[in-house]
């Protein structure tokens, strides 16, 4: 390790001194501007790579992934994660990701079903926020939040979800956080686990009705999975899994969603061009589009893909070497338990990889990045099992609030980010004042 660039480490902290007061993707972003394409930074007394290559990149996620496992946040995201998806790895893995809901045959069945109840719902709330807020300004992001959270329980469990739950939500995400803080994470909270106990009680108590009352009719995942009965998962990996589709899924939807709307304040004919090909929609459309009308919307996918280029909401992605397995990585040999960082935020900000990174730039995705160099959902194999669920979400929320209502985000706001359980949220929220379109 000691002929790759990084930061002098100081004994026996190494570089843990660089973390205090500082989100991990900024500092990791700052590391591949100073050390460049594969640096290393030590925790303690153990080596860690932050890979900024694209070649390497795909080496770790795609073609010499069986080297690798993913070994973090396993102890920090297991209470609350339980044996997800997100945290298993080999067979284990494999028969998790086969039988995931979202992998179910015909899953764009679902996608297609929910599209009225997802607009339907973010009319209701938006009109709430008009109706109740008229010129004063609103945290969008914090309203963001509460409304995919509902729309998550409609979709997802086929439930509205109250205040009680949203609580407990909040609680298991501020846990997560809480844990990723700590040298020895622990949980000591008896509200932790008491909210955890009532939340998985309730997902558990959905399945069973689900089971026991099969509807083909509902449009929720967990009615089309059951009605078809063709998953192998036991009831407490099917728990694990749908409920780690709230914790790792409803922020996740929300930053994309007020990212879009910032840029677009910021960049006012980017605004005005997506807003027309979005009118001329629904003018053409009305309320009853299909889902391949919507991944027509040529000039919405290309603000959402340069949105997610800027703030992908998971920043990085972090993987091990096999215990008892050597690797070579840009020509140095890894001993077993390196732990290599892959930074999408570090690397889609990076000039060395992309032109002007800092400019918003929708027409950057005419055509397609070179591979590996945009990666906001992971790549390969283990690419986000919930990604065209967060991406469907995400276009008919953006179809409905920009055809529907005005989005004044106040010119104060510089949508200044910080790391919160493993994900992206906006350090300040997201001011705005929303109106009813005439």
């Amino acid at each position: 390790m000691d002929n790759i660039p990084g930061p002098k480490p100081i004994f026996p902290v190494g570089n843990i001194l660089d973390f205090f007061g500082n989100d991990i993707h900024k500092l990791l972003y700052n590391y591949a501007l100073e050390y460049g394409d594969l640096m290393c930074f030590w925790l303690g007394g153990r080596p860690n790579l932050l890979i900024n290559d694209p070649a390497l990149i795909e080496q770790v996620l795609v073609t010499h992934r069986d080297d690798f496992y993913k070994n973090s946040p396993q102890k920090v995201a297991k209470p609350i994660m339980g044996g997800s998806l997100i945290l298993s790895n080999g067979k284990d893995w494999e028969f998790k990701r086969k039988n995931h809901p979202f992998s179910a045959a015909g899953i764009e069945t679902y996608f297609q079903k929910i599209i009225p109840v997802v607009r339907k719902t973010t009319r209701e709330h938006l009109e709430t926020l008009a109706k109740s807020y008229a010129d004063k300004s609103v945290d969008l992001f914090d309203e963001l939040t509460q409304l995919l959270f509902r729309i998550f329980g409609l979709t997802i469990l086929g439930a509205e979800m109250d205040a009680d739950l949203f609580s407990y939500y909040m609680n298991l995400l501020n846990e997560i956080n809480s844990r990723l803080q700590q040298p020895f994470p622990l949980s000591l909270s008896p509200k932790f686990w008491s909210d955890r106990r009532k939340w998985f009680d309730f997902i558990d108590n959905r399945i069973r009705d689900r089971q026991s009352h099969s509807d083909e009719e509902a449009i929720d995942l967990l009615a089309y999975i059951t009605s078809r009965n063709t998953s192998e998962l036991s009831m407490e990996q099917l728990r694990d899994e749908l409920s780690t589709s709230f914790t790792a899924g409803t922020r996740n939807v929300a930053i994309v969603v007020a990212s879009v709307l910032y840029l677009c304040s910021r960049y006012p004919q980017t605004k005005q061009k997506l807003q027309s090909e979005i009118k001329e929609f629904v003018a053409k459309h009305g309320n009853n589009f299909e889902l391949a009308d919507i991944n027509k919307l040529s000039y919405l996918d290309k603000v959402i893909k340069e949105s997610l280029r800027l703030y992908p909401a998971v920043p990085l992605f972090i993987r091990e070497v096999l215990p008892g397995k050597s690797v070579v990585l840009g020509g140095h040999s890894l001993p077993e338990k390196t732990q290599i960082f892959c930074c999408s935020w570090a690397f889609h900000r990076n000039p060395n990889h992309w032109e002007n990174p800092d400019l918003f730039d929708p027409e950057r995705f005419t055509t397609e990045p070179l591979p590996f160099h945009y990666f906001p959902f992971g790549g390969g194999p283990r690419a986000c099992v919930g990604m065209y669920y967060t991406l469907t979400c995400t276009k008919i929320l953006l179809i409905t609030i920009l055809a529907e209502y005005f989005v004044d985000v106040d010119p104060s706001c510089n949508f200044e980010t910080k790391a919160f359980a493993a994900t992206i949220v906006p350090r300040d929220g997201l001011p705005a004042k929303i109106k009813r379109a005439l």
